[in-house]
């Protein structure tokens, strides 16, 4: 189930916020817990019924695993029983993301013709992978109890991170269950988490959905981009990417607040970033910090020298990329992003360590500006279907000429909103039609980055969203995207 769905908004979220307050006031509140696994599942399953066989599936594996800690002291037997966790957890994700991609390079390299159907990829099988695999390793070290199967259900399942996150660790989200009914939760406290999700909304709806249109008809049609309309293609999806994820994210953390949980913070503005290490302080937190917690610091961090860190910081940049996808083009991504991380590892005299405590120079525009063209360019690359798809479209952006792409690229952005004015001046103005869609373009790209530089959704409501014109301004925003939910899309993290 999608949040930017009419389903949703209109029938599913009524009823599982009611229903989880009405059950949370009965003297047992198992009920409660049981109602939220369900409709957690429903969700899950919305999409595809067998999806949820495979959700439960490893919810009983690692339960399992964790049943089996919780019998034994024995230090071997505890990393036993967590290493064969940890490797049915990683043989499952193999299986459903990995399985085609690896059969694809074994006939490549080996010249084998071996042939499978393709294997669909269940939803959020990469997040509730890790979020598990973080449990048991927590287990072993005896730092998470065991706990009843529906608390743990309630944990893994919890609808709205369950797809796309945030990845959500033990020590944050189940003691919220365990206090829920002795915690005050108030008016406030829903309207905020409700404007969290309007904007959110609105994020997606918008702007994601919106630059989307240009995005994939450029990446579809590289062959034809000239050098300014594979430049826009690129920017444009940097921006669609982060709107797409972070607005998922802020109506995530607007529904459980809505329902009374805290999820973690996932995005702090992170196109705004000096560096590529500052712009991973600041982009998917909870996958930096699941990454740095279970990869970078066991395989020693930078407490075994400067080369030996930079060698974990390119291992732990290529988990990365290849968790993304099983595609050659986000390996290559992660790389790029390792060698440059580890470069600013080795010249560290170069680094500022953080940016919002340092004074606003002509140094830092400049070290914000590479930052954004290194990542328009990494991410140019994610989004590309093959390498050789990435190829084409770097020496489209650098040798492309210029044969009036640009203009046929703009004629996709023919919105409802804009459906009066291009009407009008295809009538009257007939010469003037691509001027206006070319406006169109670099006003969307305006407010793009207006909002990419101005306050996070939080920040916003904090200052302005209990005033009457804030309050005006989310009722017009959730009706604007009401009426627009009739072009539903997917979150684009739902591919990963």
């Amino acid at each position: 189930m999608l949040f930017n769905s009419v389903v949703y908004i209109t029938i599913f979220q009524p009823v599982v916020i009611g229903g989880f307050y009405l059950l949370q006031r009965l003297k047992n509140p198992l009920w409660a817990k049981f109602f939220l696994f369900g409709m957690s599942l429903i969700f899950y399953g919305y999409y595809n019924v067998s999806y949820v066989g495979i959700l439960i599936a490893s919810l009983l594996l690692n339960y399992g695993c964790s049943m089996f800690l919780n019998k034994t002291d024995c230090r071997k037997r505890r990393r036993l029983i967590s290493a064969i966790g940890i490797l049915g957890n990683v043989g499952l994700l193999f299986y459903f993301k990995y399985f085609n991609f690896f059969i694809e390079n074994c006939n490549f390299l080996l010249h084998t013709h071996i042939s499978i159907e393709k294997i669909a990829l269940p939803l959020g099988i990469s997040f509730f992978t890790f979020q598990q695999i973080s449990y048991l390793v927590e287990r072993c070290r005896k730092n998470a109890a065991h706990r009843p199967f529906v608390d743990y259900a309630c944990f893994i399942t919890f609808f709205p991170q369950l797809i796309a996150g945030p990845i959500v660790m033990y020590d944050e989200w189940l003691p919220q269950l365990d206090d829920w009914r002795e915690r005050k939760k108030t008016a406030d406290d829903f309207y905020r988490g409700a404007a969290l999700f309007i904007l959110g909304l609105s994020k997606k709806v918008l702007f994601a959905d919106s630059l989307a249109v240009l995005v994939n008809q450029g990446f579809s049609h590289i062959s034809g981009l000239d050098a300014p309309s594979a430049w826009v293609a690129a920017i444009f999806y940097m921006m669609e990417l982060y709107f797409d994820f972070s607005g998922y994210c802020d109506m995530a953390r607007g529904i459980g607040r809505m329902m009374g949980f805290s999820l973690p913070i996932n995005f702090r503005s992170p196109l705004m970033a000096v560096s590529v290490r500052d712009f991973w302080r600041r982009w998917h937190i909870t996958l930096s910090r699941f990454l740095t917690q279970y990869i970078y610091i066991p395989l020693g961090g930078n407490r075994k020298g400067l080369y030996r860190q930079c060698l974990n910081i390119l291992i732990v940049f290529l988990v990365s990329g290849f968790w993304h996808g099983a595609n050659w083009t986000f390996v290559l991504w992660g790389l790029f992003h390792g060698v440059v991380m580890a470069g600013e590892t080795l010249f560290s005299r170069l680094k500022i360590s953080d940016a919002a405590a340092v004074k606003e120079t002509a140094f830092l525009k400049v070290r914000r500006l590479f930052t954004v063209f290194f990542l328009v360019l990494s991410f140019s690359i994610f989004r590309s279907d093959s390498l050789s798809d990435a190829a084409l479209l770097w020496k489209k952006m650098f040798a492309g000429g210029n044969n009036g792409m640009l203009l046929r690229l703009c004629d996709t952005l023919r919105f409802p909103e804009n459906y009066v004015l291009t009407g009008i001046a295809e009538r009257y103005f007939p010469q003037y039609v691509n001027v206006l869609l070319l406006f169109y373009m670099l006003f969307l790209m305006g407010c793009g980055i207006f909002l990419i530089r101005g306050m996070t959704a939080e920040q916003w409501i904090e200052k302005k969203g209990h005033r009457t014109l804030g309050v005006f301004l989310l009722a017009t925003l959730f009706v604007w995207c009401f009426i627009s939910l009739s072009q539903v899309s997917v979150f684009l993290y739902f591919n990963f």
